[in-house]
């Protein structure tokens, strides 16, 4: 099931837009992705439930068998052929099959994954509603937006329900499935070398990014590098495509821009940057200047172009922001709080506070030195602005007359400025954003920064396979991407390869799975469980609340002071505890040290406390008294 049903369902409800559209697989197949997701979030908004968006999606299924046959009827079936089992159609079947056996039971091994991402997909299966409202047990980030989460959601109700695997796969083949417009449709065809072209293509698109990936999360299910992959999808429409002001294209960049917005809140400047190049692209490919817009030849694309790319977008965005101020939910990231006007004052040392004059040094000078990258040439973020421009020259020198005159020169420019932009952002995010604990230790900057690195490099590579597949010769274009390949993985670290690897065999029950299975028998559905776990780093409760559906767990206090030099009042300290206690149902002690029953023994009703014992939180009279279960 969880093979067949997603791999036809996408091929049914690909023929739709094919259909509709008369354009190949490989260029709908994208929208259709996006549409998806879609459904079910204004399935959510206009109807309070994701079913409608599920019986959309099933209905587009329906819609394509139905017009399949009349298209039989009237004997126009073989246009139809011809789009639909295009070079990309068997490029998707390679993929799919492809990122279905490397993820085939993937399991979680990031943090993120287990206190949020994960968390959001299940919560939403769970309540039928966005991870956001009151009853979600969802304890941080309430505030991100759904839209690739609303993807997995719908891959797993495809697939029979929610697993690590299935979530796992779906943003990969997403992710992976945009490469086929820009690369795959425009293979030469020959059936078998397609396919084994796009298994090199593939292959090679893991390794680009796999090449900035230290911060480990290439087979996780983080977003940052599947929105890398959509504004590299949607600046490569706007190079490759001759006429942009089509109705196809230009609904193509409205719904890859609203994707983007409601991808993570720092999409913002990145769709400024997109739009820019699409405008700048437009202006120079129809001849126009910019006093000739509005001229009664032009009015109608320009109206087209704003409506579409502008409004539409910039609606879904805002719209999803008010609706978070509305639940007044929790919001890391606030425009109100980017007070970039002192910013400058900050970063000579002259106002803001100490924390904020630490992270604004310490972030330029790793923007400056700090490595970016996993291969032993080491190149940091300001380095690899070299590297990119140096790359677009190459593609140039390999072909100019693939590209009109001017036209990789803005391209040049353009990615300059998204260099510079991004670091802007990512410079204001530290300063105002991160707060004292995690804004001086720039907390992921080996995952925030190579993530516009893979925006420029994705695109280059889709260029550069695109330019080398129109050259006459086939077998010499065979023989550049695999050249390609061969040198992405020798400029690997070879520690770093060791990433690339399936998942076939499950691993057994993890230690967290146990506590869960001890607590859920003992405690009631959406109950509120306070977790004790010395000596841990922070995680052990959220892991233990991620297989623990419904469940609220505790974000403070999990890990009790044992030091009593670090205590300046013990009676305040405990009684701060308590105070933060009284709003929880259960107390579980998920690990101890050998301290904690003589410091903390007197609060529970038995002499000695263990590992795995479970409390009930008694609050009679006034009182607060922890009762073993």
């Amino acid at each position: 099931m969880s093979l067949f049903i997603p791999f036809l369902y996408f091929i049914f409800a690909t023929g739709l837009i094919v259909i509709l559209t008369n354009k190949s697989f490989g260029k709908c197949l994208p929208i259709t992705l996006m549409i998806n997701a879609f459904s079910y979030f204004i399935s959510q908004v206009l109807f309070n439930t994701f079913k409608v968006g599920f019986i959309i999606n099933l209905l587009m299924v329906i819609a394509f068998i139905i017009l399949l046959i009349v298209k039989k009827k009237q004997n126009k079936i073989n246009d139809f052929k011809n789009n639909f089992f295009s070079k990309g159609f068997y490029a998707f079947i390679v993929i799919f099959l492809a990122v279905f056996i490397y993820d085939f039971n993937r399991e979680f091994t990031m943090w993120d994954e287990f206190s949020h991402w994960g968390v959001m997909v299940k919560e939403m299966l769970r309540l039928d509603k966005f991870y956001s409202v009151e009853l979600s047990s969802l304890m941080v980030h309430k505030d991100y937006p759904p839209i690739i989460q609303l993807f997995e959601l719908f891959y797993c109700k495809l697939s029979g329900g929610y697993t690590e695997s299935h979530v796992t796969t779906a943003i990969h083949l997403f992710g992976f499935c945009l490469f086929i417009p820009a690369i795959c449709e425009n293979l030469k065809f020959k059936r078998l070398e397609t396919i084994i072209k796009s298994l090199v293509i593939v292959i090679s698109a893991y390794l680009v990014m796999l090449l900035f990936d230290q911060h480990n999360v290439i087979n996780t299910i983080y977003t940052d590098y599947t929105m890398a992959i959509v504004i590299a999808y949607l600046l490569s429409i706007i190079i490759f495509e001759k006429d942009t002001l089509s109705n196809f294209t230009l609904f193509n960049l409205s719904i890859g821009f609203s994707f983007l917005l409601l991808t993570k809140q720092i999409a913002l400047p990145l769709y400024l940057m997109i739009l820019f190049l699409f405008i700048m692209d437009l202006l120079m490919k129809n001849k126009w200047k910019i006093n000739k817009l509005f001229n009664k030849n032009n009015i109608i694309p320009v109206i087209k172009v704003i409506i579409l790319l502008i409004i539409v977008p910039l609606a879904f965005w805002k719209g999803w922001n008010n609706y978070v101020e509305t639940l007044n939910v929790t919001q890391q990231f606030k425009l109100s709080d980017l007070k970039v006007s002192e910013l400058k004052g900050i970063i000579m040392g002259t106002s803001g506070e100490s924390w904020q004059n630490i992270a604004a040094k310490n972030y330029i000078k790793a923007v400056k030195f700090e490595n970016v990258t996993t291969s032993y040439i080491k190149l940091s973020y300001i380095q690899c602005i070299v590297l990119v421009l140096s790359l677009l020259y190459l593609i140039w020198k390999i072909d100019n007359k693939h590209f009109y005159k001017g036209q990789l020169t803005i391209l040049g420019m353009t990615l300059t400025f998204g260099f510079i932009g991004y670091a802007f952002v990512m410079l204001v995010m530290y300063t105002f954003s991160f707060g004292p604990r995690e804004g001086p230790i720039l907390a992921s900057f080996n995952r925030y920064m190579p993530t516009y690195v893979i925006v420029c490099m994705t695109l280059l590579y889709m260029m550069l396979i695109n330019v080398c597949e129109s050259q006459k010769e086939e077998k010499k274009s065979l023989r550049i991407l695999i050249a390609t390949m061969v040198v992405l993985i020798l400029v690997q670290a070879p520690d770093t390869l060791s990433k690339f690897y399936p998942r076939i065999l499950k691993s057994g029950e993890s230690d967290f799975e146990i506590h869960a299975n001890i607590i859920r028998p003992q405690i009631e559905e959406n109950s509120k469980l306070f977790i004790i776990a010395e000596d841990t780093p922070g995680n052990f409760q959220y892991r233990i609340k991620y297989h623990l559906d419904g469940v609220t767990t505790n974000l403070e206090y999990f890990n009790l002071e044992t030091d009593e030099s670090k205590i300046e009042n013990f009676d305040e300290y405990v009684a701060g505890f308590k105070n933060y206690l009284k709003d929880y149902d259960y107390l579980y002690i998920g690990n101890l040290n050998d301290d904690f029953n003589d410091m903390y023994g007197f609060l529970f009703d038995e002499n000695e406390v263990k590992v795995t014992n479970l409390y009930k939180v008694n609050k009679k009279d006034g009182s607060l008294t922890l009762i073993k279960q």
